[in-house]
């Protein structure tokens, strides 16, 4: 069990307890704009929440021109308001820079003796030298597999596997596996014994029996390939803080009984990728406390699923650091998370080429709001349904696919849906668009505190934590990696 220190004073934990501090001092300012529900849109003129300067200009700015702004287009000639563009530059100082080809984008504490291992560099090689040679073969890992997890499934098993390699671990446990498309990759591709942890006993099923579809293709090309399948355990890891020695005595049974375990590297590495909200905290201590863990590799998602205010009994998924702890303000919203969980990357893509039909749909909801309020008070902020839009709809056919599930008498009339005043909402489309993309551009600020308190958490933990982008934030929005590795040497 790693033993609390003190603080660390490296120059990478000094800057970032910096930065979160500054971060707050932004949020204190405008973290109205992200704690604000974009429904209430109407309902609370948040339009004329904004300072005055900006809103005179934003009336007159295009939603391309307010992207290509956004996105840092030096070719945008308009005379922008100082506070806006101030704004704009302190947010992109102080949140993590999400460019993956960047390698001066990595945040490492090295604060602490440097360990045997190399944290440095990744050696990202596949250790199956049988898997090398085939694009076919390589083909077979990518059966049942979208676009984006094949992205990123990619990097982080050559980094997980790199890990095993430099902290003597031969097992991981994978956490939140799914139907376990990364575990097959760490067991086929690089050789390592890997326990998938998953409470859905469907997603196992599932898991196990594309295990064996593959282990069938494979054998056709490699009838030597060594056999390590994936072990799957439908559990679920409670965010307590009651004692974790049973889930870990299981764990080393399951490894001890389907594996031939080195005993000298008898230890595990935890890996989660985009392990949904209080997950990525349990994981981060059951590393922490637990002297058979190795190393840790997570990528974290769903960030407004973290509980912040819990009974005695259950640990906080945020904040976890000691530092954060401390201050007196240190609260994030729901909508805040929420918000942070999106790319602006791709929020500026739509802005600038016009291709924005689905956040204009944000105006259509809006302004939905409002005629149910009208309708009934207890309606406010009511669930409705999800409507994707994948081309040009009116606000009358919104309405009805949004209220499909109401009581007849609670959905919108024709009288509601032309009354000149929804009329007039709906005019104010663009200001909507805008207003979102005014939380979008600080959102990453949000993420960051999330990152780099969980990043201080390693550290006060005498360990060595990095982060640093490893996806293309286009193709994979939460795009950074979490990784420390113990000294076992």
């Amino acid at each position: 069990m790693a033993a609390p220190g003190v603080m660390c004073t490296c120059r990478t934990c000094s800057k970032a307890r910096v930065t979160l501090e500054r971060i707050f001092n932004v949020l204190d300012t405008y973290g109205w704009l992200l704690d604000s529900y974009v429904v209430d849109f109407f309902q609370e003129q948040l339009w004329k929440r904004l300072p005055n300067s900006w809103r005179t200009t934003l009336q007159t700015v295009s939603p391309d021109e307010f992207g290509k702004w956004l996105a840092g287009d030096i070719s945008c000639s308009r005379v922008w308001p100082l506070s806006l563009l101030t704004l704009r530059q302190v947010a992109k100082n102080l949140q993590l820079n999400r460019d993956y080809q960047n390698d001066e984008n990595v945040w490492r504490c090295n604060g602490r003796k440097k360990t045997e291992n190399s944290l440095e560099n990744f050696v990202l090689e596949c250790k199956n030298e049988g898997l090398h040679d085939s694009q076919k073969k390589h083909n077979l890992f990518l059966k049942h597999v979208k676009i984006k997890k094949r992205h990123e499934i990619q990097q982080i098993a050559r980094i997980c596997a790199d890990c095993a390699q430099e902290s003597n671990a031969e097992c991981i446990i994978d956490v939140g596996a799914g139907v376990g498309h990364l575990a097959r990759s760490l067991a086929f591709k690089y050789d390592l014994h890997a326990i998938c942890i998953e409470q859905d006993a469907l997603l196992s099923q599932q898991a196990r029996k594309w295990d064996k579809e593959l282990l069938v293709s494979l054998s056709k090309y490699l009838p030597d390939l060594p056999v390590n399948v994936p072990q799957h355990i439908p559990i679920k890891l409670e965010n307590t803080d009651s004692d974790l020695s049973e889930t870990i005595k299981d764990i080393r049974r399951t490894f001890s009984d389907n594996f031939n375990v080195n005993k000298k590297k008898s230890g595990f590495g935890i890996v989660g990728l985009h392990p949904c909200g209080d997950l990525a905290a349990t994981l981060l201590r059951l590393y922490t406390s637990q002297c058979e863990t190795r190393f840790i590799c997570i990528v974290g998602c769903c960030y407004m699923k973290l509980t912040l205010n819990n009974p005695a009994d259950v640990s906080n998924g945020y904040p976890l650091s000691k530092y954060l702890s401390s201050f007196t303000k240190h609260e994030l919203s729901y909508t805040a998370l929420e918000v942070a969980c999106h790319a602006i990357e791709s929020y500026c893509d739509k802005l600038k080429t016009g291709n924005y039909e689905d956040l204009i749909v944000h105006a259509y909801r809006a302004a939905l709001e409002t005629i149910l309020i009208k309708q009934n008070s207890h309606l406010r902020h009511t669930q409705v349904r999800n409507v994707k839009v994948t081309r040009p709809i009116t606000f009358e056919q919104y309405c009805m696919a949004a209220t499909a599930d109401f009581e007849p008498n609670l959905r919108p009339k024709d009288s509601d849906l032309q009354n000149p005043q929804i009329k007039c909402y709906l005019n104010q489309w663009r200001q909507i668009v805008i207003f979102g993309a005014l939380r979008t551009m600080i959102a990453p600020l949000v993420e960051t505190v999330v990152l780099l308190d969980r990043f201080l958490y390693l550290s006060e933990n005498n360990l060595i934590p990095i982060l640093k982008p490893v996806f293309n934030p286009r193709l994979s929005p939460r795009n950074f990696l979490l990784l420390s590795m113990k000294n076992t040497k």
